[in-house]
């Protein structure tokens, strides 16, 4: 994976599942409505029944459906409660998952020269609650907006998921850049995976690794078996 050190060479990792063992999204709505307050689960159905009928006619999308959990998990805080909130779970609930190879193979691509970037479909705020912490070196987190509407966060513009992580991607990458490689666990990011040279495809389930195969081919990619370094408390 080397290049003249003239151009700047990247390399792009997915956060839920690829850095860390499980959906940060997930863990959020699970601590902040079905445990803290399953009230929260009286608007966050009735959205989601109503988005439900729309998607019928292809009038919303994942966007719409995160951005009412989200705003159902955090009305009726103001934005600085709601974030301070986000920030404590993933201390508590989202640091142990954190993948232990991890620390060695951001060493290892920081020696050969490369720029790290982490771009995922979560908040953009509760990744740099996790990454800021757990990875010191220099780097670009990219991930979806968040805003405070009506009483409480949504997610602000399209979530950065698929092709939407590209067209993120190219806004903030020098058009010269290297995409030297990238790393998921899930067939979602087949277009980032198919933008760089190299691939390391993380604990993929039996349905992304069929897929992963089938579009990168057998040997269009390299599998690893990664393992958290705690386990979060329950």
């Amino acid at each position: 994976m080397s290049e003249s050190t003239e151009t700047q060479q990247f390399a792009f990792f997915d956060v839920d599942g690829t850095v860390i063992e499980r959906d940060s999204f997930r863990i959020l709505m699970r601590e902040l409505i079905l445990k803290r307050a399953p009230i929260r689960l009286l608007p966050a159905a009735v959205l989601c029944f109503v988005l439900g009928i729309l998607r019928v006619f292809s009038l919303v999308g994942k966007t719409q459906f995160k951005s009412a959990l989200l705003w159902s998990a955090t009305v009726g805080m103001s934005r600085k409660q709601a974030l301070k909130t986000l920030r404590a779970v993933i201390f508590e609930k989202v640091h142990p998952l954190w993948f232990k190879e991890m620390d060695t193979e951001l060493e290892k691509l920081r020696s050969q020269g490369l720029r790290i970037c982490y771009v995922s479909a979560s908040g953009e705020f509760w990744l740099r609650a996790l990454l800021c912490h757990k990875d010191n070196g220099d780097k670009l987190i990219v991930g979806s907006k968040l805003m405070h509407f009506c009483g409480g966060l949504t997610l602000r513009g399209e979530n950065c998921l698929g092709v939407e992580k590209i067209r993120r991607l190219r806004l903030i990458i020098p058009k010269d850049a290297v995409w030297t490689v990238a790393y998921s666990d899930h067939r979602a990011d087949l277009p980032l995976l198919l933008a760089s040279r190299n691939r390391v495809v993380v604990n993929p389930n039996t349905k992304n690794l069929k897929s992963f195969r089938k579009i990168l081919g057998e040997q269009g990619f390299t599998q690893v078996q990664w393992t958290p370094v705690g386990v979060a408390a329950e």
